[in-house]
């Protein structure tokens, strides 16, 4: 049987013979038959990963997600026992480079080299929200207040998201400190992720068209018809370094999936943003597109890549004093409104003053 994928017209063909047709099935002939076979199947998963490198290097979505797929369905043949056993294998002796490839794909098969929390994202760019990642002071936007006597706890081990366990329609109890920004620069996605959550509903499938789990990889369509599939190693990955912080695990759970989506999204598309950013690498790997989204985002692009883009426009500071929810942007930081009150860091803040404000319909 042979599988053929077009890159940068050439083809990058992985073979499947007769023997190793059934992807690890427990080989019953002789010791030398099971190492050859072991053998045969590390050739099959080494030829996906590196038509995959090329088609991230080439800008190649669909080659991209459709190679992801190809070897999503290799891993599950194979057995998780085995697929790791080949992860390890190509791990020895392996360039650095390859390397960072193989931890980008899979986090879970670095654990050991993984720190207990996630570090705080590189001072890449300038302002905090509209096209800048660097660090703002949150003085400068007036007082806030504690919306929460709960705990609160970092967001990266909240990833286990189930649809076929979502309650739709429910909005958000806190959605002020439930799930909050944790570093500066990814502002922008956090404040589309909370204007969503408390228009349309806190779950994933309130604020996408379907969200589907086949296996280890969720289908996800959005409203204005984007379509995209993210692996749980993917919702894992974007998990930690999302940053997330909150009193509410079910919604950090539900924004690290929705960010996840966002980033995957720009991962497909591309991410056009300022010089100096990571933007311009988005669509090498899925890591880099989710630091694409940590390095800072221009006005609105959070909500766009949430699929929404037929459900907002530009608003008046009228609009949210009579109740409308969207988000607020200076030059240094984006955030949600809801109740004509911005959201800060987990806390209440005032009014919105000067500013982009977008609202939601």
């Amino acid at each position: 049987m042979q599988w053929a994928q077009q890159i940068s017209g050439q083809t990058a063909r992985v073979y499947f013979s007769d023997r190793t047709a059934a992807f690890g099935a427990e080989n019953t002939q002789d010791k030398t038959d099971g190492v050859q076979s072991l053998d045969a199947d590390k050739a099959v998963v080494s030829n996906l990963l590196k038509a995959l490198e090329e088609a991230q290097k080439t800008s190649k979505s669909q080659s991209v997600q459709d190679l992801r797929d190809k070897l999503n369905e290799v891993r599950k043949k194979l057995g998780e026992e085995k697929f790791k056993a080949i992860i390890e294998a190509l791990k020895k002796d392996a360039s650095d480079s390859w390397l960072a490839f193989l931890k980008a794909l899979f986090p879970e098969l670095f654990a050991d080299d993984e720190s207990p929390s996630p570090p705080a994202p590189p001072d890449i760019g300038g302002g905090g929200g509209g096209g800048g990642g660097g660090r703002v002071n949150p003085e400068n936007f007036g007082p806030s207040e504690s919306m929460s006597n709960k705990p609160i706890t970092e967001g990266a081990k909240y990833h286990d998201y189930q649809p076929d366990k979502s309650v739709r329609g429910k909005k958000p109890d806190n959605i002020w400190s439930g799930f909050s920004q944790g570093y500066e620069g990814n502002c922008t996605t956090v404040s589309s992720i909370k204007a969503a959550m408390q228009h349309f509903g806190q779950d994933p499938k309130d604020v996408f068209k379907n969200v589907e789990l086949k296996g280890n990889t969720y289908e996800v369509e959005m409203h204005d018809g984007f379509k995209l599939k993210l692996t749980k190693d993917e919702l894992r990955m974007a998990a930690r370094e999302a940053r997330f912080k909150g009193d509410d695990p079910t919604l950090m759970t539900n924004a690290n999936f929705m960010y996840a989506a966002s980033a995957k999204r720009a991962q497909m598309e591309g991410n056009s943003g300022s010089p100096g950013e990571n933007d311009r690498n988005a669509t090498r790997s899925f890591k880099d597109a989710l630091i694409s989204l940590n390095d800072g985002e221009h006005s609105r692009e959070g909500l766009h890549r949430l699929g929404l883009k037929d459900h907002y426009r530009p608003g008046f500071q009228s609009d949210f004093a009579r109740g409308m929810v969207g988000t607020y942007e200076t030059n240094a930081h984006s955030m949600a409104v809801i109740g004509n009150r911005k959201e800060l860091w987990g806390g209440r803040g005032g009014a919105p003053g000067p500013g982009i404000y977008t609202v939601l319909f």
